[in-house]
């Protein structure tokens, strides 16, 4: 049957809880939606996952040097405009949604777009600022100022921007186009992946026990985490859960500083997050401050915060921003031994006053509830597709948070 809503995603389907939520929530509508993204090794080129046509096309994500950058990203793209332009299946379909990065991703569209499709440019990155915190120098400042180029091409040629944060739609509306269109749409977590009513937290007891759950990249601070957590008082102990480039590296370090305490797993379901999380005492989101990371706010901290873990968080100008300074335990980016010192002091912090704080910050996400975003999602979509004048883009905006 032919597809209506295509998405675009340079990554790994339906690993991406962003691109799977939306989907979801677009599929129940009654729509025909596909997804096109990267092919791992034992998958298949095409399937349908929950109603959802997945068409997966070879591709890696080796987050290596700027060459191997642009040779990756190419050679994805490349694979997806062909599809675009001449797979049967799509060539009627109506919305394209993109998904960052890189941006340049958008081009894959215009075959679709020449044939009057909508496009949507979901930003969950900001490209100039990936550039130039990736690469340092001379070429980060070359690599940025090309982003800023293309960010801007891109947006002028989407239908509809989404962003994922307060901070980086300021950012944007910063530096225009003065006439895009442009929505919020949280990462907060989907109760359907964990659940509308969060388990009972971990109970007190000794030693205590963190968690890290999701990619192992240098951006994350996963060393700097575990290097805090070997020097903390107390000797607790640290489960770190995921994938990526640095993930050698921290098993190599976990077991050189605390074999005994801290491990590195593999990736598991969403779903098996739901029930492991809860069993630990708090959350390291361990993030490096630079100039990309300073906008940022971290899905698995929202995650957290959704299964009312008490979150331990490096002191990013965007966790604050959202938070204040009483929800969260702050210690200073890239700095373990500062955050050996928070361990303590969480670690001294009675059980009533971390369920005060983990409180605070559910209160503070409550009002960007999935539940919510996924109807400002799909009133956008509502427009898109019907030019439906009750459902103006403009009226989506989400009101001002409390003061937290």
């Amino acid at each position: 049957m032919p597809i209506e809503i295509l998405h675009l995603v340079y990554g790994h389907y339906p690993a991406d809880s962003r691109v799977r939520r939306e989907l979801a929530a677009l599929r129940s509508t009654g729509r025909r939606c596909a997804v096109i993204a990267v092919r791992r090794a034992g998958e298949r080129a095409t399937q349908s996952v929950d109603g959802v046509v997945v068409i997966r096309v070879p591709g890696r994500k080796s987050r290596g040097g700027f060459l191997s950058y642009l040779i990756e990203y190419g050679d994805f793209i490349l694979r997806c405009r062909k599809l675009v332009a001449s797979h049967r299946a799509l060539g009627n379909v109506q919305v394209v949604h993109v998904h960052t990065l890189p941006d340049f991703l958008l081009w894959a569209a215009l075959p679709a777009r020449r044939r009057g499709a909508r496009l949507v440019f979901d930003m969950h990155e900001i490209f100039p600022e990936f550039a130039r915190a990736k690469f340092r120098g001379v070429a980060g400042a070359i690599a940025g100022s090309i982003a800023e180029r293309i960010e801007r091409w891109a947006r002028r040629r989407a239908d509809l921007t989404i962003t994922v944060n307060r901070p980086i739609d300021q950012l944007l509306a910063s530096r225009g186009p003065a006439t895009e269109r442009r929505i919020i749409v949280h990462n907060t977590a989907d109760p359907g992946d964990f659940g509308q009513r969060p388990p009972a937290p971990a109970t007190p007891s000794q030693p205590l026990r963190f968690v890290y759950h999701g990619t192992l990249t240098y951006m994350y601070g996963l060393d700097v985490a575990i290097r805090g957590v070997a020097e903390a008082a107390g000797h607790p102990e640290f489960t770190v859960i995921g994938d990526g480039p640095e993930r050698r590296r921290l098993i190599e370090l976990a077991r050189a500083l605390g074999p005994e305490r801290i491990h590195v797993e593999g990736p598991i379901s969403h779903r098996e997050l739901a029930v492991r999380l809860p069993t630990y005492h708090a959350g390291i989101v361990p993030t490096r401050l630079d100039v990309m990371t300073r906008y940022s706010l971290s899905t698995k901290l929202l995650e957290y915060v959704h299964l009312e873990i008490p979150v331990l968080a490096a002191r990013l100008p965007s966790y604050q921003s959202y938070f204040g300074d009483d929800a969260l335990w702050y210690w200073d980016p890239g700095d373990p031994s500062d955050l050996a010192r928070v361990i303590a002091s969480f670690a001294a912090t009675s059980t009533a006053e971390r369920a005060a704080r983990t409180r605070r910050a559910r209160e503070v996400i409550a009002p960007l509830a999935w539940s919510r975003q996924r109807e400002v999602l799909l009133a956008a979509y509502a427009e898109l597709l019907t030019g439906d004048g009750s459902a103006k883009i403009a009226a989506m905006r989400p009101a001002a948070l409390p003061s937290p």
